[in-house]
């Protein structure tokens, strides 16, 4: 039976059940791989995307030709590609996983779905991960209950992929020089980390093998974190590795640890690390069961919040020059690295809604293009949470300042990537406010003024009769089953918190 296997973020043939189930129920398969005009030319795609796309698919299609087999690769309209694919070779079965994406790619499967119930395609999506598809909260935490996804074996690598033997079928677009000109300006990073499933596995083992067991607590600061940090969020986002296959590695080194005297530290590090990882599906979770979250809250009583919207301040932020040091090192890291620790990336989105005023909505797409492991469920997840506007959660708003004094104390971070500051000491860095820097920027607000006003208006909302009712309904489908007592004032938010 004539089988295709669309790509679209799961670049490995380790633990690929759409790879391993079309070639035991077809015999045959058609990698396919297609550069979405829609996807690229978003506003949320960078150059970053596509370093990291073009990287897994070439470890992808080496490890496929090591195994006898071969891809298609194309650009263009997905349905269009299909249709020009169906004619060459038409296929019975399509596979792939199920994605949890923006928009774009939500309103692509529909027209995928319907285009397959028009040539009687059989579309196959599959898991690889305990996200629901239209589910929620709580009916996902019922199903870790009866069927822990995770405890399951991955599927080793095949042998070999047998493709079908037309020649017709192979098609290779683009290499690095097509898509520097399909794509203006676009060039290779060497700052970036390596997106393939080779880089994945060697990422994951050097973790467990060393660099994990100043995982708790290392994670806290930018210092630590670009080391003791798992660093596989990437691999994760753009599916270069499986989530069964790492808590199967977590698994096999809790095992050897059992020899181990002393290994407390280590003990630590992983049930934190597996948290973050639940924690992770738990995010990518509330997109899949509220799609629109990417244009509008998921709190309906904040929907209409106000804000100034200032696109000089934007500008500003995204440049890390807004004159707040911490900030403008985290900005600047961003656009060089693509990675920065989840703290940080808390505060510098809390610093631009509650500081500069600018919507979530406004800061989505430049802040997605800077993410090297830009994943929409959490990222658009963490925007609301951090802009204040999911109603159940603590209110935070991080001090710049203080994240500093508590995470870059030396100012290692700071001078490395805000060098005007160089000569300046870290008493010095801490109490900036006020004094004037010739090679640096002046702060261009008065962040505690700005944080209160911005405060006041989401606790307006919070404590009104229209915020309570969707907050208790929210909380109900996203949220844990902790039982939440109205707010009695604008401090008494501990009450708020949820857990998975």
């Amino acid at each position: 039976m004539k089988a295709v296997w669309w790509i679209k973020r799961d670049f490995r043939i380790t633990d690929n059940i759409c790879l391993s189930n079309a070639l035991e129920k077809c015999g045959e398969v058609v990698p396919f791989f297609c550069w979405e005009n829609s996807i690229t030319e978003a506003g949320d795609f960078s150059g970053f995307h596509l370093q990291a796309q073009f990287q897994a698919l070439n470890g992808l299609s080496d490890s496929i030709s090591k195994r006898g087999g071969y891809m298609r690769i194309v650009s263009g309209a997905i349905i269009d590609q299909f249709e020009r694919l169906f004619r060459i070779y038409p296929f019975k079965h399509l596979f792939s996983h199920q994605e949890t994406g923006n928009l774009i790619s939500y309103k692509r499967d529909i027209e995928v779905r319907e285009w397959c119930q028009q040539h009687g395609v059989i579309w196959e999506e599959s898991v690889q991960s305990t996200v629901l598809r239209g589910g929620d909260a709580n009916r996902r935490r019922n199903k870790a209950i009866h069927s822990n996804f995770r405890q399951t074996a991955p599927l080793p690598p095949p042998n070999r992929v047998i493709c079908p033997s037309n020649k017709d079928l192979i098609e290779q677009k683009f290499d690095l020089k097509e898509l520097r000109n399909h794509f203006s300006g676009f060039l290779l990073s060497t700052y970036l980390q390596e997106v393939s499933e080779k880089s994945a596995w060697s990422t994951l083992h050097s973790f467990l093998n060393s660099r994990g067991v100043g995982y708790s607590g290392g994670i806290s600061s930018p210092n630590t974190a670009f080391k003791n940090g798992s660093r596989l969020s990437v691999h994760l986002a753009w599916g270069t590795i499986s989530l069964r296959s790492i808590f199967a590695e977590i698994g096999k080194k809790r095992s050897d640890l059992k020899n181990e005297e002393s290994c407390s530290s280590w003990k630590k590090s992983l049930r934190a690390f597996e948290s973050r990882l639940h924690w992770r599906d738990h995010f990518i979770q509330r997109l899949e069961s509220f799609p629109n979250m990417e244009t509008h809250t998921l709190n309906p009583a904040f929907e209409n919040l106000e804000y100034e919207n200032d696109e000089g301040l934007l500008d500003i932020w995204i440049a890390g020059q807004t004159g707040f040091p911490m900030v403008d090192a985290c900005m600047r890291c961003l656009a060089q690295t693509g990675f920065m620790n989840f703290r940080m990336r808390a505060m510098i989105v809390s610093f631009a809604c509650f500081g500069l005023h600018l919507s979530w909505r406004l800061i989505h797409e430049p802040l997605a293009r800077l993410f090297l492991d830009y994943e929409p469920g959490i990222h658009l997840s963490q925007l609301q949470m951090q802009a204040g506007v999911i109603g159940f959660n603590t209110l935070r708003v991080y001090s710049p300042a203080k994240q500093f004094l508590d995470h870059d104390p030396d100012a290692l971070f700071v001078k490395r990537w805000v060098p005007e500051l160089a000569d300046w000491t870290s008493a010095e860095i801490a109490n900036l406010s006020g004094n004037e820097i010739p090679q640096y920027t002046s702060e261009v607000i008065s962040l505690k003024d700005r944080a209160k006003e911005m405060k006041s208006r989401i606790f307006t909302i919070r404590k009104s009769q229209e915020g309570w009712k969707e907050t208790k309904r929210i909380l109900l489908k996203h949220g844990s089953k902790r039982i939440v007592r109205k707010p009695k004032s604008n401090m008494d938010t501990k009450q708020m918190r949820f857990e998975l």
